[in-house]
């Protein structure tokens, strides 16, 4: 199992592949550069005085170090590596390693429109199946405490007779996108004979 260091160092490479269009448009764009300056360069190295051509051959190799470095950058990205492989291969195995929280749910509705920022609890899927909707909630944490919380989640029906919500936490924050604020792969289950009022 990934650990969330792990998690973390490979989500970063995904993210530094969004920087890789514009990496290789300017690569190709200082070679275009370094190869016009050769070329001014030769044409020209006769009629430039020794410390003109000095400079020009200065300016040269800086150019061939920015298309080294560009060249570098680029070849040390992993292209096989996309945000849906990194969810489906890392941050799966990650969140199936946690353990999942289990609170009691004594009251639910759900809510017609997405509650204010910072009012509710986001909640991330790692397939992009779940079509999760926003629900109030009442419930009873492990250690008893009763709360009143707004969350996104899916919601199934079971033969069950009290109503509960999953859900997974992870350690740290990845990302903005993937905080360790947000719940994951969260489940309101309900008993089959309810229906959802709305608030």
């Amino acid at each position: 199992m990934p650990t969330i260091n792990q998690v973390i160092e490979k989500y970063n490479e995904v993210e530094k592949l969004s920087d890789a269009p514009l990496t290789i448009i300017s690569d190709v764009l200082w070679i275009i550069v370094g190869l016009i300056f050769m070329v001014h360069l030769i044409q020209n190295r006769k009629s430039l005085s020794h410390i003109n051509f000095i400079y020009q051959g200065a300016s040269l190799a800086l150019i061939l170090i920015i298309i080294g470095y560009l060249s570098f950058t680029i070849n040390s990205y992993d292209f096989s590596v996309d945000e849906t492989h990194w969810k489906e291969n890392t941050l799966s195995p990650y969140l199936n390693s946690l353990d999942e929280h289990n609170e009691k749910v004594e009251d639910f509705s759900q809510l017609l429109q997405a509650p204010e920022e910072k009012e509710g609890i986001d909640s991330h899927y790692v397939s992009d199946d779940h079509h999760p909707i926003w629900v109030k909630l009442d419930t009873i944490t492990d250690t008893g405490e009763k709360q009143q919380k707004i969350v996104e989640s899916t919601i199934v029906k079971e033969p069950i007779q009290q109503a509960y919500l999953t859900y997974k936490m992870i350690e740290k924050p990845i990302s903005d996108q993937y905080s360790d604020q947000f719940y994951y792969e969260t489940t309101l289950h309900i008993p089959e004979e309810y229906r959802i009022l709305t608030d």
